[in-house]
C-alpha cells in the first residue's frame, strides 16, 4: 500500500509540474496563489509528499486544467477496478490526442459496453466476487469518460478489429447484439474511424498480437502491448515507427468503413 501511495505521489507531482511549466508559472508564483510554501509546492512536484483534495481542485484552477488534475487524483488514489500495470496507460488515455488500436480477439476497452465487460471480467477470472467484478465494469466506464468529454476535444480514436471480434459471443447472443449496436453508435461519431479485417484475408498483417499506439497532448507517441495480467509502455522510435507501419498495413487490408459498418450489422442481426 505504502508502495502504490508514493508510486501515485510521483505520477501527479510530474504531471502537476508539466501543467505549471505550460501554464508559465514557477513554484513561487504557484505557492503564493495557493497560499502554500515554496517547499511544499516543490515536494509535491518531486513527489515525496501527498496532496489534499482540496489543494487539488485548486491546482486546476490556477493552471485552467478544466478537472484534469482531479481526474488524474481521482485516478490514481482510488482502486477503480485497474490493476497496477494498467494505471499507467489509463493516465496516458486522458491525454490523448489519438489513440490507434488493433485487437483481433476483444472489443478494445474503450468500446466494451458494461454487460460485455462483465462477462470478460468473469470468465477471466471466474473467483472474482460480485463487488470486484462491479469494481471493473466501474473502472473500464470511466476510462471510456474521454470519449463523450467536451473540454479538451475527444481524442481521434482509430480501431481495427478482426472479424473474429465481432462473431465470437462474449456473453451470449444478447450480449453480443447489444456490442455491436455499441460498435455501430461510437463508429458514426465524426472522431472515430472502425474498421473490420475480414475472415477471408489471406496476407493479414495482424496476426501477432494486439497493440494500442497513443499520442499525447505534448505531442509524445507511445506503443502499448498488453498481455494477460501485465502491460508495457514503449517509447522507442524503432519499435514507434515499426508499430505505426503496421497499423497503416491493417487499416489498408481491412474493410473500408461504410463495408465495416455493413458487416457490423449483418453479424448484429445473427445474433439477434
Amino acid at each position: 500500500m505504502v508502495d502504490r501511495a508514493k508510486s501515485a505521489w510521483i505520477k501527479f507531482g510530474r504531471e502537476v509540474k508539466r501543467r505549471r511549466v505550460q501554464a508559465g508559472l514557477s513554484q513561487a508564483q504557484v505557492a503564493k496563489r495557493l497560499s502554500l510554501t515554496h517547499a511544499m509546492v516543490s515536494a509535491i512536484e518531486r513527489g515525496i509528499r501527498g496532496v489534499k483534495p482540496e489543494y487539488v481542485a485548486q491546482f486546476d484552477q490556477v493552471f485552467s486544467t478544466d478537472g484534469a488534475l482531479t481526474d488524474l487524483w481521482k485516478t490514481l488514489n482510488t482502486n477503480e477496478g485497474y490493476p497496477d500495470w494498467l494505471r499507467d496507460i489509463v493516465l496516458l488515455e486522458q491525454r490523448a490526442t489519438e489513440i490507434r488500436e488493433y485487437h483481433a480477439v476483444l472489443v478494445p476497452g474503450l468500446l466494451q459496453t458494461s454487460a460485455y465487460t462483465q462477462a470478460l471480467a468473469i470468465a477471466g477470472r471466474p473467483s472474482r466476487t460480485s463487488e470486484e467484478v462491479e469494481e471493473v465494469v466501474e473502472g473500464r466506464r470511466r476510462r471510456q469518460e474521454i470519449l463523450g468529454r467536451q473540454q479538451p476535444a475527444p481524442p481521434l480514436l482509430l480501431v481495427v478489429l478482426d472479424e473474429m471480434v465481432i462473431r465470437r459471443p462474449v456473453g451470449g447472443p444478447r450480449v453480443m447484439a447489444d456490442q455491436l449496436e455499441r460498435l455501430l453508435e461510437v463508429g458514426s461519431e465524426p472522431r472515430v474511424a472502425l474498421q473490420i479485417v475480414p475472415y477471408r484475408t489471406e496476407q493479414h498483417p495482424g496476426l501477432a498480437g494486439a497493440f494500442r499506439l497513443v499520442r499525447a497532448d505534448d505531442g509524445t507517441d507511445v506503443l502499448y502491448l498488453e498481455h494477460a495480467q501485465a502491460g508495457i509502455l514503449i517509447q522507442d522510435s524503432a519499435d514507434l515507427k515499426e508499430f505505426s507501419e503496421r497499423f497503416a498495413d491493417l487499416r489498408g487490408a481491412a474493410l473500408p468503413q461504410p463495408e465495416s459498418r455493413k458487416l457490423i450489422e449483418e453479424v448484429r442481426g445473427e445474433f439477434r
